[in-house]
């Protein structure tokens, strides 16, 4: 290859003319796409040729200069795609919230219904518990000689409905208040012999309170015994002793709810 300018005889990797100093450059195209010369740094890369710092050609790092990026081009286009992928998928994510939200309203509902009042009829009378309880199919109260009884519970409180009638006893109806403490002192005896760890608290007028051990754990008790024609009612309910300032007020609520059928 010669040199344009002068026609001087011009080598492979010669920047200039070393017979009329033309620079490679200066010399066009055809004389600075040279496949040995590309691998030199020149004016020529530096500005309009191939180069590794170039600011207008390509780059040795597969981008052009300062117009496409030159080598951060490709950390960026990197950068993008990592973060595309760590980004979480959409439509798994509304799933999974909407998966949690029926969870959340599932179980309010449901405490609120388990918690909520709850009527229920059943012997000779319609009560209206505090809680949604459960026929239980037997009670610590199963020795009492009854006629008729009905046994609930939840977990956290339990009710014992209990029906004696007392016709055969001669018992007399003149004086219900002499009745109850004949009554009660009997209950009293009995409870003392056939409970675990009882221990009577106090009577409030036809209300027997008192302590003791149901499936292993203490439990405050509440009766009330309701005399009527020839029956005698007796009504339990008792929960956790923990919880006795808890459901103390709810359990006076249920007994002012009953209603006879007769």
């Amino acid at each position: 290859m010669n040199c344009p300018i002068c026609g001087a005889p011009l080598g492979d990797y010669d920047n200039e003319c070393k017979n009329c100093g033309t620079r490679r450059s200066e010399m066009g195209p055809a004389y600075n796409n040279n496949a040995g010369y590309s691998q030199q740094n020149s004016y020529g890369y530096g500005y309009g040729g191939n180069g590794m710092n170039g600011y207008g050609g390509n780059t040795m790092n597969g981008g052009s200069g300062y117009g496409n990026y030159g080598m951060n081009s490709s950390f960026g286009n990197n950068s993008y795609t990592r973060t595309q992928k760590s980004s979480p998928d959409v439509r798994k994510l509304i799933l999974t919230l909407v998966a949690v939200l029926v969870f959340l309203l599932t179980f309010f509902v449901y405490q609120y219904n388990m918690n909520s009042e709850h009527k229920e009829s059943f012997g000779d009378i319609s009560i209206t518990f505090p809680q949604k309880l459960k026929v239980e199919t037997s009670s610590v109260f199963d020795s009492i000689d009854a006629d008729d009884s009905h046994m609930y519970s939840n977990g956290k409180m339990r009710f014992a409905y209990i029906k004696k009638n007392t016709s055969a006893l001669n018992l007399g109806k003149d004086n219900n208040e002499a009745l109850y403490n004949l009554i009660f002192t009997l209950m009293d005896s009995g409870f003392e012999k056939s409970l675990k760890n009882y221990k009577r608290k106090d009577q409030l007028d036809n209300h027997l309170r008192f302590y003791c051990d149901v499936d292993g754990e203490n439990h405050f008790c509440d009766m009330m015994i309701d005399l009527r024609d020839d029956n005698c009612y007796m009504y339990i309910a008792y929960c956790r002793t923990e919880n006795e300032n808890k459901y103390i007020s709810k359990f006076k609520k249920m007994y002012d709810s009953i209603e006879y059928k007769n």
